[in-house]
């Protein structure tokens, strides 16, 4: 899977509401399918144009459960669990070896773009500052402030610069103490997995979305490009209250926001963003980061990036790099703005 692919300078025009989905004939006689489930704990929706692929809701589920026992901190017996813990004991049972060779390809996919990419924004996307991420959580589940000794710790065991690859092509630690976790990724790796098995399967119109993060290929039901909302960055919003309406072709789009999952200890937000360079939640007048990208992972991650980085460095990452465009919304004296980027 290559990752590097150019998007910029294609067109992306703006239209009036309507998102995804609809019967199983279209006016045209195309024929319409649709798949849904669960995945990553959030839920996916596939929507493909042409003849019914023979056992896709099965296919999808074993490509969730492959992704899973590679990459999910929440799974003991998962690779990620094992090499954050430095540990290889579960491999010595058959019936998870049998895994090792598939986990593997999803574990040095994600640390290679994840290495890239932690490089290109720096360290504003940053697997490796999983630990702190999870004192994060702690805090917010107790409702109290980050302890700034713990968080002086944790930042002296990460960075991706302490992952690097063997003579085999394994991942491997230079600080035993760094963990990784791609939660800010690995709904996009999904999209784009599903993706290629679409495209392997000869469907040339489709959308695959994944907790919201997606990617689409050709037209809709009704022959026009998809056609994706952006929703309002506020609290009381609905969900189909769309601040932008973007019609996409042969793109991924991910969006993060900073608007939601925040806390309040003594009076004072603790924002939901968390900034890995320097273990600071963050409040910004950036609110919603939608970035598009040929690849979904790749979108997803920016995302996240963008959303540290605030407005005025966002812009100028995404400016710099040519794959890359994104829409953001933000606020000035009171007031929701947006500004497409390219």
């Amino acid at each position: 899977m290559n990752f590097n692919n150019n998007w910029k300078g294609r067109v992306i025009c703006l239209f009036f509401v309507l998102v995804v989905i609809a019967g199983c004939k279209t006016e045209n006689g195309a024929h319409q399918n649709k798949v849904a489930g669960n995945a990553l704990g959030t839920t996916y929706h596939i929507t493909y144009l042409g003849n019914e692929i023979d056992s896709m809701l099965q296919k999808i589920d074993s490509i969730v459960y492959a992704v899973n026992h590679g990459l999910s901190t929440y799974q003991k017996n998962s690779l990620i669990t094992c090499y954050n813990t430095n540990s290889n004991e579960i491999w010595d049972n058959p019936e998870e070896a049998k895994h090792f060779e598939n986990d593997m390809q999803h574990l040095v996919e994600m640390v290679s773009l994840s290495k890239t990419i932690a490089n290109e924004t720096g360290g504003a996307f940053d697997p490796s500052a999983a630990q702190l991420f999870q004192l994060y959580d702690e805090a917010k589940r107790e409702g109290v402030v980050m302890d700034e000794a713990q968080v002086y710790e944790l930042l002296k065991h990460q960075g991706m610069q302490n992952v690097q690859f063997d003579e085999e092509g394994y991942p491997y630690k230079l600080d035993s103490l760094v963990q990784l976790n791609f939660n800010a990724i690995a709904k996009g790796y999904l999209v784009d997995i599903i993706a290629d098995y679409l495209i392997e399967k000869g469907a040339v119109d489709f959308m695959v979305e994944v907790g919201g993060e997606l990617r689409v290929k050709g037209s809709n039901a009704e022959g026009k490009s998809w056609q994706v909302g952006i929703n309002v960055p506020l609290l009381q919003a609905r969900p189909d209250d769309f601040f932008k309406i973007l019609e996409l072709e042969n793109v991924s789009l991910a969006t993060s926001g900073n608007y939601q999952n925040f806390y309040v200890v003594d009076g004072r937000l603790i924002g939901h963003t968390l900034d890995p360079r320097n273990g600071k939640p963050i409040i910004s007048n950036l609110k919603s980061a939608s970035v598009l990208h040929d690849y979904c992972a790749v979108a997803d991650a920016y995302a996240t990036a963008c959303m540290v980085m605030g407005l005025e460095e966002s812009t100028k990452i995404i400016e710099q790099n040519k794959s890359l465009s994104a829409y953001f919304i933000y606020e000035e004296e009171g007031e929701l703005k947006g500004v497409f980027v390219e």
